[in-house]
């Protein structure tokens, strides 16, 4: 079996979390942190990996494209499993993943390139016998980050690793002029951490060290073990133009950058039996089974009380936006501005019912209290086209990440 693990360990001074009060934006950040540290920690994470959201070309260079690992697992938690407390042991973990390259698609190719400190000098700066600047850091060239179709995320391969003992690696050298392994490689993809209570940007990075030899394409599953799953971060918050300083004490932060709402994503990952019906899965056929509707939390709590419009993956009030004609478009016309709400939250059948019913080139879906009492309709329009044939995959085209269907098979 062969496995990756994180050899360098934090000063035991950062260790402890910081003495006094953070800021509101830090402790968001950490609280957030922690709670996605226990969801991994407590799940299985390839299929923690295979549910999380696709990832997009500008998301990752948005900015200065930085990223830094803010938590580590192992899927062995024996080999490995750790999260950053403070702001001071981001900062002491001087590890940097950088996205760069022009995104005139969403899926476009980029390049990644990446810094890691040499362990034995890190650690003579944990020791204060040198500053940080003298830290001895690893440059090494970049290589090309792909999206991959069959995850949804980016991937890419980091052929720079460092034995540590046996068949376990490390991407961090211990000793400054150690050379790389040449027998095995570090194989990443990267998608979206998704959660109705995460504002800020999380990457959650799949890898795998696997010999140099094996068929791209071919690699399999492998053994328990091999796999090792890294939490990313470049400190942004979603909707704001708060950015945590991720770099240096006292350094120069980046400038913030405002992240449209688009960023904002449902957690669909089909727990309690709830599943995302197939791509090419006909729309008007959702009630042949038992069905719901999730309403991203985060882009709806201020706008579901009144009638909104959603074309093109994006959403609008209604009175101040009229769709090209025809165009595919859904419009949400609430009953009651004090009962919608209802329709949010991690479990919306807990207290709304679903009907659908097709007319012409609509379908239209009703939300009901248990009890009867409407909450509002969403009708979908296709011009032109014939309700029992279009695909599901139209309709996200339509409401992007605002909406989610889920199913029980």
């Amino acid at each position: 079996m062969l496995a990756l693990m994180m050899a360098v360990a934090l000063p035991g001074a950062a260790q402890r979390d910081r003495q006094g009060g953070l800021d509101r934006s830090e402790a968001k950040f950490f609280e957030q942190l922690r709670s996605l540290f226990g969801r991994f920690r407590d799940t299985e994470l390839r299929r923690a990996f295979r549910t999380a959201r696709p990832i997009r070309c500008a998301e990752l260079t948005s900015g200065n494209g930085e990223w830094h690992p803010v938590a580590f697992f192992n899927e062995d938690l024996k080999l490995g499993a750790w999260f950053h407390r403070s702001l001071e042991e981001v900062n002491g973990d001087l590890s940097v993943y950088t996205f760069k390259g022009e995104c005139a698609k969403e899926q476009d190719s980029l390049q990644v390139l990446t810094r890691f400190p040499v362990k034995e000098s890190l650690d003579r700066y944990y020791d204060s016998r040198i500053k940080r600047e003298d830290v001895v850091m690893n440059e090494h060239p970049p290589v090309t980050a792909t999206y991959n179709a069959r995850s949804q995320g980016y991937k890419f391969e980091l052929p720079y690793l460092y034995s540590v003992r046996g068949e376990v690696y490390s991407l961090v050298a211990n000793r400054r002029g150690d050379r790389v392994v040449t027998t095995v490689s570090n194989h990443w993809d990267c998608k979206a951490v998704t959660g109705n209570d995460v504002t800020f940007s999380f990457l959650i990075c799949e890898t795998a060290t696997l010999p140099r030899n094996l068929v791209p394409g071919k690699e399999g599953e492998q053994s328990f073990g091999t796999y090792a799953y890294f939490i990313l971060s470049d400190g942004k918050e979603a909707q704001t133009s708060i950015q945590l300083s991720f770099g240096a004490p006292g350094g120069e932060a980046t400038p913030p950058v405002s992240v449209p709402v688009e960023r904002g994503t449902l957690d669909t990952s089909g727990t309690d039996g709830w599943q995302k019906p197939a791509p090419a899965s006909k729309l008007a056929e959702a009630d042949s089974t038992e069905f719901r509707i999730r309403f991203n939390a985060q882009a709806w709590t201020s706008k579901i009380g009144s009638p909104q419009l959603l074309t093109d993956k994006k959403l609008s009030s209604a009175d101040a936006a009229k769709p090209p004609a025809r165009t595919d478009c859904c419009s949400w016309s609430p009953a009651s501005a004090a009962l919608a709400p209802r329709a949010l939250g991690n479990d919306p059948d807990a207290n709304v019912s679903y009907s659908l019913t097709t007319r012409g080139d609509a379908i239209t879906f009703d939300l009901k209290t248990h009890n009867g009492t409407r909450l509002g309709s969403l009708q979908c329009s296709f011009p032109g086209a014939n309700t029992a044939e279009i695909p599901f995959d139209r309709w996200l085209a339509v409401v992007g990440e605002n909406l989610a269907i889920e199913i029980r098979p």
